[in-house]
């Protein structure tokens, strides 16, 4: 694979290289190459170097006049490090949609002179000619959602990712809503499927999504999912696990909660619960049905989750409090304005995620372990669900405090932890 765009003597790829010059320190930070790319596709087409497929136009006509200035603005959808957003930002005005409250608040950081986007839903431009530059997602309906969102607002939209994980449904889902679709060529291990020619009467998906999930415990919940939202409309197998274990240790208040939804908890059980990443909602809203708890917060880092687990309790009859965080932060967190107190809740629930992208990774359900340690009430309890071979049990005891095994499936083990003192 070429490891540029660009010809080597071509004058936007001399511009490219002064430009990436002035930042020696992002060269060896993740999502760098994917930002050299984006940087030389912009300079080459303005230059009439390169076309919209990012190929070479060897010669053809290309009106000067017309690509000096492309793209007025660019909108930069879910650049966790913010490199796309600092790079681009010295040649085009840039505004960036992250979906990751984290990931959001790193580009705020790495990329000041961006302008930040809150709701793709209202996103829009006066300028003419603006392009929707999203970093590949690893479910289709994330993207699909996010085509939805911008296509009537944008001129073209340039999905970019590892070449391996780009796959035919990219293809299809711009086809949805541009009457041109080109793959770039592979630069390194990364490329381009760029959607052009924007369709006046699109065929687009609409969201959330709606399903129901079927458990012993509650019967059949309705679930709504908006396309970034981890597991999208269905129950993973842990947190299934998860409720099988809660729902035979609530007993009592699983029969009175089945008349009528009481008004008085059974004996032992929680006045609320709480879910640190909460997805869909699905989890939280049955925690509550099982136990008859009063009141469900669920806390996640994603907007698409927090939207979710509130569309999916009010389609329910119930009511939460979803709130946007990072829930490893308990700091931010536990914040003057926020609701959620250290000591203060005496059913926590933890399905911590162990993947980052397609990388192994436990930091982030340690961080969550010792958030739920900071809320846990004195006789509350923390009940955790996670694939057998992480052997977070140790962890959870020396976090929380005195820990026992409760379930265990094929694949899934939970724990019950208990406030040390």
């Amino acid at each position: 694979m070429p490891s540029t765009l660009l010809s080597p003597d071509s004058p936007a790829r001399h511009r490219s290289q002064d430009l990436l010059e002035q930042f020696p320190e992002l060269a060896e930070v993740p999502g760098f190459p994917q930002a050299r790319i984006l940087t030389e596709y912009v300079l080459g087409r303005r230059s009439g170097e390169l076309d919209v497929s990012g190929r070479a136009t060897e010669g053809s006509f290309v009106d000067a006049e017309a690509v000096v200035r492309l793209p007025h603005e660019v909108l930069i959808v879910d650049d966790g490090q913010g490199l796309q957003s600092r790079l681009l930002s010295e040649i085009v005005p840039v505004r960036t949609y992250n979906d990751r409250v984290d990931e959001a608040r790193t580009v705020a950081e790495v990329a000041d002179q961006a302008s930040p986007v809150d709701d793709l839903a209202v996103f829009a431009s006066e300028a003419q000619e603006v392009w929707a530059i999203v970093n590949a997602p690893k479910a289709t309906h994330a993207l699909a959602e996010t085509i939805a969102a911008v296509q009537a607002h944008v001129t073209t939209i340039i999905v970019i990712g590892r070449s391996d994980s780009m796959s035919r449904a990219v293809n299809k889902e711009l086809a949805r809503g541009f009457a041109r679709v080109d793959v770039s060529p592979g630069v390194g291990k990364h490329r381009m499927i760029i959607g052009s020619r924007t369709l006046s009467s699109p065929s687009l998906p609409s969201f959330p999504k709606h399903s129901r999930i079927d458990h012993p415990a509650t019967g059949s919940l309705q679930v709504s999912a908006h396309g970034a939202c981890f597991s999208g409309v269905k129950s993973d197998e842990g947190s299934a696990a998860l409720l099988t274990a809660l729902a035979a240790e609530s007993e009592p208040a699983a029969a009175q909660s089945s008349e009528a939804q009481l008004a008085e908890a059974g004996p032992g059980s929680p006045n609320s619960v709480l879910d640190l990443g909460c997805g869909n909602g699905w989890l939280l809203t049955a925690a509550m049905r099982v136990t008859a708890a009063k009141k469900g917060t669920g806390v996640d880092v994603s907007k698409a989750a927090v939207a979710s687990a509130r569309e999916t309790a009010e389609a329910n009859g119930l009511e939460v409090e979803a709130i946007l965080a990072d829930a490893t932060d308990v700091q931010a967190l536990t914040g003057a304005d926020s609701s959620v107190r250290a000591g203060g809740h005496d059913l926590i629930l933890l399905n911590p995620p162990f993947h980052q992208g397609t990388t192994i990774e436990t930091d982030t359900a340690a961080g969550l372990m010792r958030t739920a340690a900071e809320l846990l009430a004195p006789e509350g309890r923390v009940l955790t669900v996670y694939n057998s071979h992480l052997h977070y049990r140790e962890t959870l005891e020396r976090v929380i405090g005195p820990s026992e095994q409760v379930a265990r499936t094929s694949k899934f083990t939970v724990v019950r932890s208990l406030r040390r003192g």
